[in-house]
């Protein structure tokens, strides 16, 4: 498609956004460095949400903000690198900071896109237990009818509403809102866990609180020579133990978790100029060879891949610059 035409379909979108979900700041435009879009938030803000409904898609890429798609009217597909996501009307979706994804586009249909930094609530420790649910997209279907979905649903709500109504404090009240989105997610999942729900027993409650300042032990520590014993050390349980409770608590291995952790650590800094070998070691792993192999299972492709898509990336900018909604 020409920017002639794209210009076209831009200005038939934009005649077509309710006058009450028009930007209530200037949308500068995309801006790309390597493989990651630096997002532009609303001036001074940690945000940026869009009615979106144009027709074109958007190109392979990944950025620092996390990504929540609501969508409203008809379908939309979204690509990751490890699955496809089928959205109907209703269904929400969330994309966690770093992971490669490509919205396809051709489809007639209306979403709201959201786009924030979390950096604001990293530094609490029930934050960053969470890790474990948003490592990966997190896909809450309409059809699943559960009382989470509905939850989430009418806080997505509740923010855009006090996003386009642009009146004081609201970028304070909507990540107010935020936390309770999170909180709503992370009380959802950790009340399925047998030996963690701290609404069970006290018991559960120390398993909670121990494995939870492991986890944020380990946010800050990734890169460190940590091993499963001093894992185990750490939350006073022998090896065996540990290493059931671990799985338990977040869904996967200590060794995986761990690794996954260093991953998501070495996409972020893929973005920079530093080379794929300081990469490697700034990140905890003792080889090339190693980082490679561990870094195209999470991800679907090797480090120098995902840092050269930007090539191929490059050239779609031009002309999507201007089109996401609100521009």
């Amino acid at each position: 498609m020409d920017k002639d035409r794209i210009r076209e379909h831009k200005q038939r979108a934009m005649e077509r956004i309710p006058v009450k979900y028009r930007q209530p700041a200037p949308y500068v435009g995309r801006k790309v460095k390597d493989t990651e879009e630096l997002v532009d938030y609303v001036p001074g803000t940690h945000l940026r949400i869009w009615y979106n409904n144009q027709l074109e898609g958007y190109e392979m890429h990944h950025h620092a903000a996390t990504e929540i798609i609501l969508c409203v009217e008809n379908g939309y597909t979204v690509m990751t690198g490890s699955r496809n996501y089928v959205l109907s009307a209703g269904d929400i979706l969330f994309i966690p900071p770093h992971i490669l994804h490509r919205l396809m586009g051709g489809v007639e249909g209306v979403r709201f896109i959201f786009q924030f930094d979390l950096a604001p609530l990293a530094m609490f420790r029930d934050f960053k237990v969470l890790d474990p649910v948003m490592m990966a997209p997190l896909y809450l279907p309409r059809s699943s009818g559960s009382e989470l979905y509905y939850r989430i649903h009418e806080l997505l709500m509740q923010i855009t509403e006090t996003y386009f109504s642009a009146k004081s404090m609201w970028e304070l009240s909507i990540y107010a809102t935020l936390f309770d989105v999170y909180t709503t997610i992370g009380q959802d999942y950790y009340a399925q866990k047998d030996s963690f729900s701290p609404t069970q027993s006290s018991h559960h409650q120390v398993n909670y609180d121990k494995f939870a300042s492991l986890l944020s032990y380990m946010d800050e520590h990734y890169a460190d020579d940590f091993t499963l014993d001093e894992a185990a050390d750490f939350v006073g349980f022998s090896k065996y133990h540990f290493t059931r409770l671990f799985r338990e608590y977040t869904g996967t291995t200590f060794l995986d978790y761990l690794t996954h952790k260093r991953v998501q650590a070495a996409q972020s800094l893929l973005a920079s100029d530093l080379s794929v070998t300081e990469i490697c070691f700034r990140t905890g792993f003792n080889n090339l060879t190693s980082f490679s192999r561990s870094f195209k299972k999470y991800t679907g492709m090797s480090p120098s891949d995902f840092r050269a898509l930007s090539e191929s990336y490059q050239d779609h900018i031009s002309l999507f610059t201007e089109f996401r909604d609100g521009a």
